[in-house]
């Protein structure tokens, strides 16, 4: 049966290889749209479990990866730093970032501004690979702590120079390679010239960080403001109940969120998109099952007279159908085949022009691309197979 199925495709090479491309074309299509979704999820959540926190704190009305501006004030930090039980404040630190934007290595990056105080919350067990996590903008920190005031006016020279210590970045390893940068090169901020002072490993929360002091500085004159907040609990104490107990305090003002939900928040963000890439997907695949029973209906029309052989010899319906649905299946799996190996070059490729984006083409999407390719050749052939075992073998025989 394998032969003969093998043998009817050649008949007409064209026609299967184009049938084979098709299938190909939508599997690639739903390997390639699952696989940046999940992959830019995955590597987001896994940066920001590395930081050294249970809690993140957010703007009640944003969304939790599109956070951007500063609407906490300094007076919820001292509140957060504040909030106690009987046994004492329930946050061992809370750790205030200040959220920008800058477009390096091509694409535009989310600015973290953080205290430099704090980056090893944020580094955790990774290295620094050259330079150091912030220089001078310890100083300029402490500076402003201590209440020095800047110029009023910021066209003054000496403005630039209140300012040159806290203009510093810190880069991780991915984003050094893929833009070219070194330690001592100069990037242009929200009209600072900031300087790159250190390169850390992948892997941590940001790529592109800068002093949290700075930041405030050049965008909201100075004030204690921040985007969101990482809290780090008191040990021994439950971070789901101290999320509510946050919660509770802060009230609609904000969104308190355990950071081991970060991935399903960020799933969430994504499911509106997630559910048009797998619509699109989903009609891609229907329109080329449909290119193979269409494929396998005109093959049965036009060996109308061989089918009628066939019978006369003593094959059953259920070999005539069966004899479909192999045929149906070799086109379909050589489509598998050409999805799977499309859905990597064109990995390659985004990743070519695109570094830093992720294509996660993992083994669990790369099986239900073969399952969707068996089930889709089968149901392609059920109709086409009917037909064909429903002919009449006389009339078949006089076809022309």
């Amino acid at each position: 049966m394998l032969a003969l199925a093998w043998a009817n495709l050649m008949h007409h090479k064209l026609r299967t290889l184009l049938s084979a491309l098709a299938v190909g074309i939508g599997i690639m299509l739903m390997l390639v749209s699952k696989g940046l979704a999940s992959g830019s999820i995955a590597e987001v959540n896994q940066r920001m479990q590395s930081v050294d926190a249970e809690v993140v704190i957010l703007p009640a009305q944003d969304n939790i990866i599109f956070t951007n501006g500063a609407p906490f004030r300094g007076l919820h930090e001292r509140y957060l730093r504040n909030l106690a039980d009987e046994r004492g404040p329930l946050a061992a630190e809370v750790i205030p970032v200040f959220f920008g934007q800058v477009k390096m290595g091509g694409q535009q990056q989310r600015l973290f501004g953080v205290d430099p105080e704090r980056m090893e919350a944020f580094l955790g067990t990774r290295r620094v690979l050259a330079g150091a996590p912030f220089e001078r903008a310890h100083g300029f920190a402490d500076r402003v702590r201590a209440g020095a005031e800047p110029p009023p006016d910021m066209a003054d020279p000496a403005y630039q120079a209140y300012l040159a210590d806290g203009l510093e970045l810190v880069i991780d390893e991915r984003l050094r390679r893929v833009g070219g940068y070194r330690v001592g090169d100069e990037i242009q901020i929200m009209g600072q010239v900031f300087r790159i002072v250190g390169v850390v490993e992948a892997g941590v929360a940001g790529r592109v960080f800068a002093p949290l002091q700075t930041l405030r500085e050049i965008v909201v004159a100075g004030e204690t403001n921040a985007s969101m907040y990482f809290i780090k609990l008191r040990p021994g104490l439950a971070a789901d109940q101290a999320a509510d107990r946050f919660q509770a305090a802060l009230g609609m003002d904000a969104r308190v969120e355990l950071k081991s939900d970060y991935g399903r928040l960020l799933r969430d963000s994504f499911a509106s998109v997630s559910l048009y890439m797998t619509a699109s997907s989903g009609v891609a695949l229907t329109v080329c099952f449909l290119f193979i029973l269409l494929t396998m209906y005109t093959m049965v029309i036009e060996r109308t007279r061989e089918i009628g052989i066939l019978k006369s010899l003593g094959v059953t319906r259920f070999g005539l159908i069966r004899l479909a649905v192999v045929e149906a299946l070799l086109i379909s799996l050589a489509g598998v085949a050409v999805g799977i190996g499309l859905a990597f070059g064109v990995r390659w490729f985004i990743v070519f022009l695109a570094p830093l984006l992720t294509v996660d083409l993992a083994a669990g999407q790369l099986l239900l691309a073969v399952v969707i390719g068996v089930v889709g050749g089968v149901l392609s052939a059920l109709y086409p197979g009917y037909r064909a075992a429903r002919l009449d073998p006389a009339l078949a025989l006089s076809s022309e």
